[in-house]
């Protein structure tokens, strides 16, 4: 069997024992919070959303030194990191006696963990070109399944054996997934530009780190992208934190199935997510990833705006999964398109600043969702995602096709000027983006 096919078998198992543990806990961080002593209604939507986006958005700060780091070092070395935090400071949090405890803790595992990044980068140097967009999706289905598994998971600990008992069931299973990371994961070959920059010191680590971030901000379609899927995660995940609560207040939803109820709607998003990522991914490869990316965002807004409106958990929960499904298509496109963006050398980097997008829309994402729902209502949370979900995705799409017009007429001047224009076919790439 070919290195790559067997790393893939071992990353996606990876995924799925690291997200289900994560999807264990996150589902009910609010229903831990007014336990941990917050009463006031507002107080505790606000700590939530603090709670919940602390451990992305230290996470995304880091993300780029660690994929700086997995291009010299390894990526499995980092993957080990990743998963060893989670079992560190998630287990912690079973013992939090505050929410500034608990939130201290969040901290710690955003700092050292982050396993999506260096696990993405691992596979992609291995995959053929031509497979990129597939196995993105199908390694994606990974994350998904353990997020579909969960959820389930943590609001059935939690009902049955307390709140802190899902935070030592996350723990566990994270450490199952880095000895799985141990003895399953082959290192891929070092090309010699890696091999080259194996030496670590602080300030020149530091110093790439910095250039790589000042190349990022200049114009160019690396930049478009990772705003665009900064927005469209934010607002994705802008109504997570205040599910629960939204859930407490639909009809069909018993209080003495709360976590449970509350479980059931993240699962219907990890069910569509499942469902949906590989059929994205090979579409991807065919349609092009802009395209696919610019669609399923926009689709998905539609359902958000839509969920707004339900007053029964049964009408949330098939929204929440019709918008899932198209969410899925976003992400597996999004890593495809980095991927053609960077050369392998410095893939790990690219995609930790991908992955620092995701994060830090994952940090932020819940605090502004915390914030609209104190100052306007639960449901406009689900509206305001709509429209963030909707429009920058249209705004992408049409950026993406000027870009690559303007491209197309320059290659066709060059082209005029070498008097090549009338007898060189333009190539046609084997992934489209």
């Amino acid at each position: 069997m070919p290195d790559w096919r067997r790393n893939f078998r071992y990353t996606w198992l990876n995924n799925f024992l690291s997200a289900a543990g994560m999807m264990a806990f996150l589902p009910i961080l609010p229903l831990y919070v007014r336990e941990l002593g917050v009463r006031d209604l507002d107080a505790v939507q606000i700590w939530s959303g603090v709670v919940t986006g602390a451990a992305p958005f230290f996470a995304a700060l880091l993300a780029p030194i660690w994929g700086e780091l997995g291009d010299r070092l390894g990526y499995k070395p980092m993957m080990v990191r990743a998963n060893l935090a989670i079992v560190i400071f998630v287990g912690a949090m079973s013992f939090a006696t505050s929410p500034w405890m608990l939130l201290a803790f969040r901290i710690g595992q955003g700092v050292f963990s982050g396993f999506i990044a260096p696990a993405m980068t691992l596979v992609s140097v291995q995959t053929p070109d031509e497979r990129q967009g597939r196995v993105t999706g199908l390694l994606q289905t990974g994350a998904l399944t353990g997020g579909v598994f969960g959820p389930f998971l943590g609001g059935f600990i939690s009902d049955a054996l307390g709140l802190q008992a899902a935070f030592v069931a996350c723990s566990g299973l994270s450490l199952a997934a880095m000895l799985v990371t141990v003895f399953g994961i082959r290192e891929p070959e070092r090309s010699p530009e890696r091999a080259a920059r194996r030496k670590v010191y602080v300030a020149d680590l530091l110093a790439t780190a910095v250039r790589g971030f000042l190349r990022l901000l200049a114009p160019g379609p690396l930049r478009s992208l990772l705003a665009t899927v900064f927005v469209i995660r934010f607002a994705g995940i802008l109504a997570n934190p205040i599910l629960a609560l939204f859930v407490e207040d639909l009809a069909g939803a018993t209080a003495d199935r709360l976590a449970t109820w509350t479980g059931l709607v993240f699962v219907s998003a990890g069910v569509a997510n499942l469902s949906f990522a590989s059929l994205w991914g090979r579409l991807g490869d065919r349609w092009g990833h802009a395209r696919l990316l610019a669609s399923c965002a926009a689709a998905s807004g539609v359902f958000f705006a839509l969920t707004g409106l339900v007053t029964h958990v049964g009408a949330l929960l098939a929204l929440r999964f019709i918008a899932a499904a198209f969410v899925a298509g976003v992400f597996p496109a999004a890593y495809a398109m980095a991927t053609k963006l960077s050369p392998v050398a410095e893939r790990g980097r690219t995609h930790g600043f991908t992955f620092s997008a995701l994060a830090l829309a994952n940090s932020l994402g819940p605090i502004g969702g915390g914030a609209v729902a104190a100052g306007f209502g639960l449901r406009a949370t689900f509206w305001t995602a709509g429209v963030l979900l909707t429009v920058p995705a249209i705004l992408f799409f049409i950026l993406h096709r000027r870009r690559r017009a303007r491209a197309a007429v320059a290659s066709a001047a060059d082209s005029s000027d070498d008097g090549s224009s009338d007898s060189v076919a333009p190539d046609r790439p084997s992934v489209r983006s």
